[in-house]
């Protein structure tokens, strides 16, 4: 099984680590205010692409590539991303990392206000990025270049789920509020608010044990392909990992989530 989530004291004897890279999701004004040493703030619409219809998908290649190579990313290259339990942005950012084929990117486990009181090392010194508009395709062999090796197993399209939302080997979540929920859904989607996955005490995700039996009182069960949703594809993000995090091998998000759904005129219960 592969955690999601890593250690904060891993983290912070780590700080200085050359093949770590930092990214704070939690927007530009509270990282300039504090954050974690050595960390790059990267606000979740970076991560996004705004279709037509108003939907918030996946980046394509070329944009992933000249914005993770600006944080320096690349194969060799750790990345562990941090927000608040309360936000699930950071969570938006790891899966469309993994979406784009980084081996190695973790959730930081508490969130920053919890990293704070535990007293772990923050910071105001800003750390800066490299132009995007500096990275060409063409970059000399050796330098830094993240390269997108898109993973198509973790994503799905509103075709995928028109085909197989019946499917009794499939199990469609709706990471949304109850209220969002039985106002508008995928027909045959089970809800599961993301933000029954948070963990106690600024734990990001609860832990394994816990999420197992959540899902599995659901009938969200590991023998399923899971397909998460909410409404524009960030608290599905977050779905995603908590499943990931309680051993599901088979997980996609639909990022075009209900949004993209609605604007596709598919049915909505």
């Amino acid at each position: 099984m592969t955690m999601m989530t890593i250690d904060a004291n891993w983290v912070s004897s780590h700080l200085d680590y050359p093949d770590l890279v930092i990214i704070d999701a939690r927007g530009t004004m509270p990282y300039r205010f504090r954050h974690i040493k050595n960390a790059k703030p990267l606000g979740v619409e970076s991560v996004i692409l705004v279709a037509e219809n108003g939907a918030n998908l996946v980046i394509d290649q070329s944009t992933a590539e000249k914005l993770f190579s600006s944080f320096g990313i690349d194969d060799s290259k750790k990345v562990v991303v941090y927000g608040e339990s309360v936000d699930p942005a950071a969570g938006r950012i790891v899966w469309t990392l993994m979406y784009h084929g980084h081996p190695n990117v973790k959730l930081l486990g508490i969130g920053f206000n919890q990293w704070q009181k535990a007293g772990f090392p923050v910071t105001r010194e800003v750390i800066p990025t490299q132009r995007q508009e500096e990275i060409q395709i063409g970059d000399k062999v050796g330098s830094i270049r993240f390269r997108s090796k898109i993973n198509p197993t973790v994503r799905a399209e509103a075709d995928y789920i028109k085909t197989n939302q019946f499917d009794p080997n499939v199990v469609i979540v709706d990471a949304r509020t109850p209220q969002e929920h039985f106002q508008a859904r995928i027909p045959g989607s089970i809800l599961d608010n993301w933000e029954e996955g948070i963990g106690p005490d600024g734990e990001m995700i609860k832990n394994k044990a816990e999420l197992e039996k959540d899902f599995e009182e659901k009938g969200i069960t590991r023998d399923k392909e899971i397909i998460c949703y909410c409404h524009i594809g960030i608290r599905a993000s977050q779905k995603y990992l908590q499943l990931k995090q309680a051993g599901y091998d088979r997980v996609k998000v639909y990022d075009g989530s209900i949004v993209d759904w609605a604007q596709r005129r598919n049915p909505i219960r």
